[in-house]
C-alpha cells in the first residue's frame, strides 16, 4: 500500500511539475498510463502467491477422531438438544407431561450420543 501511495504521489508531482513549467516537453495523456499499466501487469504476473499449506485428505479427520476419543465431554450442543427433546415430548407425550429434570436431560443426551457413536462405528464396518 505504501508503495502504491508513493508511486501515485511521484506521478502526481511529476505531472504537476510538467504542467507548471512552460519549457517542459508535452507528454501524451494515454502513453504514460498504458505503459504504467503494462508494468504493473508484468509485476503482478512475476509475483507468485505462496500456496497455503494443506494436509493430505483424511489427516485432519484422524487427528480429530483421536482428540474426541480422549475427551469425555458431550459433542452435541446442550441447548439445541434440549430444545429438540422438548419438541418431541410435545408431539408424542400426553399434554400434562411437559417438564424434564436437568439430570434426565443429561442422561438422555449421553445415551443418544453413545447410540450415535455406535451407529457410526457400525456403519464404518
Amino acid at each position: 500500500r505504501a508503495r502504491d501511495r508513493n508511486r501515485n504521489n511521484a506521478t502526481a508531482s511529476s505531472t504537476e511539475a510538467a504542467a507548471a513549467s512552460p519549457s517542459a516537453t508535452p507528454t501524451r495523456r494515454g502513453g504514460s498510463s498504458s505503459s504504467q499499466g503494462a508494468r504493473e501487469a508484468q509485476q503482478s504476473s512475476n509475483q507468485k502467491k505462496k500456496k497455503s499449506f494443506r494436509y493430505k485428505p483424511g489427516t485432519v479427520a484422524l487427528r480429530e477422531i483421536r482428540q474426541f476419543q480422549k475427551t469425555t465431554k458431550l459433542l452435541i450442543p446442550a441447548a439445541s438438544f434440549i430444545r429438540e427433546v422438548r419438541s418431541i415430548t410435545h408431539i408424542l407425550a400426553p399434554p400434562e407431561i411437559t417438564r424434564w429434570t436437568a439430570e434426565a436431560l443429561v442422561a438422555l443426551q449421553e445415551a443418544a450420543e453413545d447410540y450415535l457413536v455406535g451407529l457410526f462405528s457400525d456403519a464404518m464396518l
